[in-house]
């Protein structure tokens, strides 16, 4: 059981562009403010889960920094009436970008500095398609972890594609999906070496079971299962097919991407092409060996953290 001090509180503020949604943000820690931003399938939970080492927002806390993490819309406890109501994918990077914004300036406000933001998977694509538009004066320090930008993967040309034009989203997705432990777990194996002992045992049943927690059409099923926004499709079958959703360029601020060296989603040509694009003088770009896509919950997620908590303090160049 994860300590007391480590359990975020929860925050819910007013959504600027979609009437009546109420964004969740959790809170952890006392300092300089940092913004996680979660993946495509689980909300802010995998940056908290109830499992000791495996806790990114606890690790930041403990660091110094006001530590944040975002349900964007649809997600976790961003409860959205709209979501059950429409047939298109809810929720895409344009969408997300405007939940993105609500929370950076409630952040804003209460600590009268511009936070620093980090998005994991697909996060980094919201978090460089803001960082890059609406939030190129309103961040300050950003990190692209597990990133997403441009390249063309069978992998998920097979997964998400029309059968008939892989280049296109499968029609067959309507605005939400629900998937399962079993699910997610084969997801995380498919992506790792036969017989490797990277796992951390329990991290992702522990977030899972979180988010089940807080899934209000959990129950519906047996087993209970996930319900995360399809939007994020939309935005996966673009970058997958070669096509960027944003222009690196366009970031100016110091940059920090970051991978697992095994990450099948997010390839090594694929992270160093974003990486050789963006506008920033001040980047890095960090491999953690022995590590997928997942690296955030395995067992040298620590890695991951300190190298993340470094970054985000600014250099002493004296």
């Amino acid at each position: 059981m994860i300590e007391e001090k480590y359990i975020p509180i929860s925050n819910f503020i007013p959504s600027t562009s979609e009437p009546g949604l109420k964004l969740h943000v959790a809170e952890l820690g006392e300092g300089t403010p940092v913004l996680f931003v979660h993946g495509a399938t689980v909300a802010s939970h995998g940056f908290y889960a109830p499992v000791k080492g495996r806790n990114w927002m606890a690790s930041a806390a403990g660091a110094g920094f006001a530590s944040y993490a975002l349900d964007i819309r649809g997600y976790g406890k961003s409860q959205s009436d709209q979501m059950w109501t429409q047939a298109e994918p809810y929720a895409s990077a344009s969408e997300a970008i405007e939940d993105i914004n609500d929370a950076v300036e409630w952040i804003a406000k209460r600590h009268g500095t511009a936070p620093s933001l980090v998005g994991i998977s697909w996060g980094s694509i919201t978090c460089g398609l803001y960082a890059s538009t609406i939030g190129r004066a309103r961040v300050n320090r950003l990190v692209l972890a597990a990133p997403i930008f441009a390249e063309k993967n069978e992998l998920w040309r097979n997964l998400i594609g029309d059968p008939s034009d892989k280049g296109k989203l499968n029609p067959a997705f309507g605005a939400y999906r629900a998937t399962a432990l079993t699910d997610l777990m084969a997801r995380v194996n498919e992506e790792l070496p036969a017989d490797c002992d990277w796992h951390s045992e329990g991290a992702i049943e522990a977030v899972v079971a979180c988010a089940l927690r807080d899934d209000v059409r959990s129950s519906n099923f047996v087993p209970p299962k996930l319900h995360s926004p399809n939007g994020t499709f939309v935005d996966l079958i673009q970058c997958f097919n070669g096509k960027p959703l944003y222009r690196p360029e366009d970031i100016r601020i110091p940059v920090m991407i970051i991978r697992g060296a095994q990450d099948l989603t997010s390839t090594r040509s694929d992270a160093l092409t974003l990486f050789d694009k963006i506008g920033s003088n001040e980047r890095r770009y960090v491999e953690i060996a022995n590590g997928g896509h997942f690296v955030s919950l395995a067992r040298n997620s620590g890695e991951l953290f300190e190298e993340v908590n470094a970054f985000l303090r600014p250099y002493d160049r004296s």
